[in-house]
C-alpha cells in the first residue's frame, strides 16, 4: 500500500461499522472490557483500486472501560472513535 494512501469512504465506513458492531454485540452482553479485535478490511480506495489491510481495534489504552472510546490502528495510522460514534445505530 502506498505511503500516501488516503482511506476512502468505503473503507473508512467498514471500519467503523466493525467497531459499532464489536461494540455493541459487548455492550448487548454486558461485558465491561473486551480483547482487542484484529481482522482484515477489504475495500475501494479513492484511487480506484481494490485494497486489503489488517486492522486493530481496541478499547482506550488509558482506560480500557467501552464507555471510553475506542482506538483503531490501521497500517501506520491510529486515530480514536469516540464513545458517541459507537452508541449510533447499525443501521446509520
Amino acid at each position: 500500500m502506498p505511503a500516501d494512501f488516503k482511506f476512502s469512504k468505503d473503507i473508512d465506513a467498514r471500519i467503523y461499522g466493525l467497531a459499532r458492531a464489536y461494540y455493541q454485540d459487548a455492550k448487548k452482553g454486558n461485558k465491561e472490557r473486551v480483547p482487542e479485535l484484529r481482522t482484515m478490511v477489504s475495500g475501494v480506495g479513492d484511487d480506484g483500486v481494490q485494497h486489503s489491510l489488517m486492522i486493530k481495534i481496541l478499547p482506550n489504552p488509558i482506560n480500557p472501560r467501552l464507555a471510553n472510546g475506542w482506538k483503531v490502528v490501521a497500517e501506520d495510522k491510529v486515530w480514536e472513535i469516540p464513545p458517541d460514534e459507537l452508541e449510533k445505530s447499525r443501521l446509520l
